[in-house]
């Protein structure tokens, strides 16, 4: 017997440790978001209460650093902490569950794990990370059911899943009796089938309105050539390496690095001529490009994640340039530059503005936004107000972000709640999170009914509709100009989310809050306690109830006889 609870265990410890780790961004196995959380439940219930914390901790801390590595663009040390805080963190539903659990009966018990998750995952995304790996996003590329999110939110989606998880688990536990479940089932499936049957007709274009377009064009592009100038200018040398092999986690990137410290930090130092130069022809060859889009019928074009590196002394000249091109050839620029503020490099200095400037036809600076949700631990830029702006144009309200800010909901609710038509999201990544990152974006617009037009340096562009259909892309990796073009509605679709926001979330917070309460009240330490509670606002210590009555009559003076007693 021990036997075969060891080889129960093990299986079921590589089982769930595979699965989660299929769902990191280098491979979204969706399949596997349905069964891996049922996996650990079971895994977990295998186990007496601080063994199965210790055993569940390994599987999710395992499989972060297979599905994490250079996933996370820091040091190793760095990596691996983040990792098992991360890990920790995960396993609060889980440890809940088997703690709760045991106290919800009825056909209903298996909707504790859901709540618990999705109250999790809520909660979890207002921390540094945002919604970055919640189940939710698995089925990114499932279109009818991911339309289930402009009514609930990423949160219905991470329902739906993780339900299918505990019904899974429930049934094995029962001995595959599906009578045990058939009632939650039933319901579960046939939930399932409308959402998708829901989801197909919203995305059937027979029953979308039609509406007018703009031509938009997002363009990208990468300066690590001015990485090479810098370097060579502080240390004599020109570093031997292939530029369009770096990623954001490579050695070699790190090393060019060095030099763009010492130009950070002086950067009117003379020997910094020719990054200078290096730099004003980058900025000029990006703006040709724009022109070029422009020239071609583009009424909105955008740049991506701080595409243009410049100083704070030099700005004004590459601002007065754009102004200029978007006025001469009539439409809406977002220049998107990384402006060097000039001082020491330390450790938590900020010494960029990773900002986005929308420049209209008549060469009007509209808007400045600063990214909001700088990246943690590894961006040094000055952090925005926290709001998204929405702009009126002939074309539509535009609204205005950066990259990370999108994984974020309730920071691109705001623009969900302004009525925006067309978000435009300029954006950075690397070549392991590309491109589900960028899919991961597409929920914000199906979520806020607008558009999406999201140009990314290193990785995938896409221009999305308001469903989430993606209408155009561009790969990084491909040969010639990186652009991608589109035809974006000028009019955004009104959504359930945006006006109501986490309803669901929160529902299932306050069910997590009451089963606890009711979990409590109803254990035999929490009826001790209330009890004592008791015992303290009558003033006298517990005793029989017939006592009570004896010594009630004694204290008023009559006397009470053995039979009054035996009937007290």
């Amino acid at each position: 017997m021990k036997t075969f609870s060891n080889t129960k265990t093990t299986t079921l410890w590589l089982l769930a440790t595979i699965s989660f780790s299929l769902l990191s961004v280098k491979w979204m196995f969706a399949p596997a978001a349905w069964v891996a959380p049922a996996f650990l439940i079971l895994l977990m219930k295998e186990n007496k209460l601080w063994k199965s914390l210790l055993v569940g901790l390994s599987v999710l801390y395992v499989s972060s650093l297979i599905g994490s590595y250079k996933v996370m663009p820091f040091p190793t040390i760095v990596f691996v902490v983040i990792a098992l805080i991360g890990a920790l963190k995960h396993l609060i539903p889980f440890f809940l569950f088997r703690l709760l659990s045991k106290k919800v009966t009825g056909w209903y018990a298996t909707l504790l794990f859901p709540c618990l998750y999705v109250a999790y995952d809520y909660l979890n995304g207002f921390d540094g990370g945002g919604t970055w790996g919640s189940m939710g996003y698995t089925q990114v590329n499932n279109d009818a059911l991911m339309q289930l999110v402009a009514v609930t939110g990423l949160w219905g989606v991470t329902f739906l899943v993780t339900w299918v998880s505990a019904l899974l688990a429930a049934w094995y536990s029962s001995g595959f009796s599906f009578p045990s479940i058939k009632k939650p089932a039933t319901v579960c499936s046939s939930l399932f089938v409308v959402v998708l049957i829901g989801g197909g007709i919203r995305i059937n274009s027979l029953w979308q309105e039609e509406t007018t377009t703009v031509r938009v064009a997002g363009i990208t592009g990468q300066n690590l050539e001015l990485l090479q100038v810098t370097y060579e200018a502080v240390f004599g040398s020109r570093l031997d390496i292939d530029l369009s092999k770096l990623t954001q986690t490579s050695p070699a990137l790190q090393e060019l690095n060095k030099g763009l410290v010492k130009f950070i930090e002086n950067p009117g130092d003379p020997i910094f001529g020719a990054s200078h130069r290096q730099m004003e022809a980058f900025q000029d060859s990006m703006l040709s490009v724009a022109k070029k889009e422009a020239i071609a019928g583009a009424r909105i074009v955008s740049f991506s994640e701080g595409l243009l590196f410049t100083t704070k002394a030099t700005e004004g000249k590459l601002i007065a340039k754009a102004r200029s091109l978007a006025n001469e050839n009539q439409f809406y620029l977002l220049l998107t530059m990384a402006s060097i503020i000039p001082g020491e490099v330390t450790m938590g200095s900020k010494y960029l503005e990773n900002k986005a400037l929308l420049i209209g036809p008549d060469g009007q600076v509209l808007n400045t936004f600063f990214k909001n949700k700088p990246v943690p631990l590894v961006e040094p830029s000055i952090q925005g107000d926290g709001k998204i702006p929405v702009i009126e144009t002939p074309f539509g309200r535009i609204a205005i972000s950066i990259c990370y800010d999108a994984d974020f909901p309730y920071l691109m609710r705001q623009a969900g709640q302004q009525n925006a038509d067309i978000m435009l999201l300029p954006s950075g990544d690397w070549k392991e999170i590309a491109p589900y990152h960028a899919w991961m974006a597409k929920v914000r617009a199906i979520e806020n009914g607008f558009s999406l037009l999201r140009p990314v340096s290193n990785a995938t562009s896409i221009a999305s509709d308001n469903y989430g259909k993606v209408l155009g892309s561009n790969d990084f990796s491909s040969v010639g100009e990186h652009v991608v073009v589109s035809h974006l509605a000028t009019k955004g679709v009104t959504t359930i989310y945006s006006k109501m926001g986490d309803w669901l979330a929160w529902g299932c917070l306050v069910a997590v809050v009451g089963i606890s309460i009711v979990s409590f009240l109803t254990s035999p330490k929490g009826i001790a306690k209330m009890d004592s509670v008791r015992e303290i606002e009558n003033n006298s210590p517990q005793e029989p109830f017939n006592m009570h009555m004896l010594r009630a009559h004694k204290a008023s003076g009559s006397a009470a006889s053995p039979v009054e007693v035996e009937k007290a």
